[in-house]
């Protein structure tokens, strides 16, 4: 069994934000970076996990090629998704805990995009009574006087099940769904639609908002918080939803929370069509290479 340290670095401590690196329709990529020790407690599921030492039984609770296939048709909450070389393993101790300290002995494993998660139930619509109070009672369950699955977030299906957008994942409807407090700024990650400027067909329109829909289902499968955003010719993909405590710059400039850190770490670039963005560093003169860089992903206002 691999060590304490390496499984620590293994395993994601975020529940729902900066979960998974991008991944969308088979192009939507990120560079691998090293990712830190997060900070301490930023969820209490780190040492619910951490502690898969103490696993007296193996259990696999893995899904058959057709039982996936049957279940990417449905909508499912995800608990906990596990990404990097080590997931598979990651994913079924942390499945063991789930079932037994945890209480949840209905959840399964399921492997997706680029995480393997750890999901419960299986449901028709979002709107599904079966799925809002499923999400409450995962939500509210308390281990050791904590709440080790407040972030748990009902996914949608496979990008190929789906017809037509969804309200759930546009994010003119995050101040309805979060708040208008709460739901100040998300991050773009990217963007989707012509690189060139010409003036967009409605077949390019469309084909840039089916590929932003399916980034943000992927995304939220891989069990992140992420919206697409329709604009004129062009559409977005955002992951997060920060408000004050995240990012105040008027009473604390320069200062971000380990949440928006952590999506700024897992999300560095913002991507056209999955390929990074060449752009001219500030000041710099002259064509040599040293004089550019890729461009960030950045912090935009949410809508109203």
């Amino acid at each position: 069994m691999f060590d304490r340290n390496m499984r620590r670095s293994a395993l994601l401590a975020a529940l729902g934000i900066g979960l998974t690196a991008s991944a969308a329709v088979g192009q939507f990529k990120l560079p691998k970076k090293h990712r830190s020790k997060p900070p301490a407690r930023t969820t209490d599921l780190e040492d619910f996990r951490d502690e898969a030492d103490k696993v007296l039984a193996p259990i696999t609770g893995g899904m058959s090629p057709q039982e996936a296939a049957d279940s990417a048709g449905f909508w499912s909450i995800v608990i906990v998704a596990f990404t990097g070389d080590t997931q598979a393993e990651a994913a079924t101790l942390g499945l063991v805990k789930a079932r037994t300290e945890g209480g949840l002995p209905g959840a399964y494993l399921e492997k997706r995009d680029k995480a393997t998660v750890i999901a419960y139930g299986r449901y028709e619509s979002p709107d599904d009574p079966r799925a809002q109070d499923d999400l409450e009672m995962i939500r509210s369950m308390k281990t050791e006087g904590t709440r080790p699955f407040a972030s748990a977030l009902l996914t949608p299906p496979a990008p190929k099940h789906l017809a037509g957008s969804l309200p759930e994942l546009d994010l003119r409807n995050a101040k309805k769904l979060f708040g208008k407090d709460k739901a100040l700024y998300t991050l773009q990650v990217a963007i989707y639609g012509r690189g060139d400027r010409a003036r967009a067909s409605s077949e390019d329109i469309a084909a840039s908002r089916k590929a932003a829909e399916d980034a943000a289902v992927i995304l939220r499968r891989d069990g992140e918080l992420a919206f697409y955003y329709h604009a004129a010719e062009r559409s977005m993909v955002t992951v997060g939803i920060f408000g004050q405590d995240d990012y105040d710059p008027l009473n604390r400039p320069g200062i971000e929370s380990p949440a928006l850190l952590r999506a700024r770490e897992q999300h560095p670039l913002n991507l056209l069509n999955g390929q990074g963005i060449r752009e001219r560093i500030p000041g710099a003169k002259g064509n040599s290479p040293e004089n550019y860089r890729l461009q960030s992903s950045s912090l935009v206002s949410v809508p109203e």
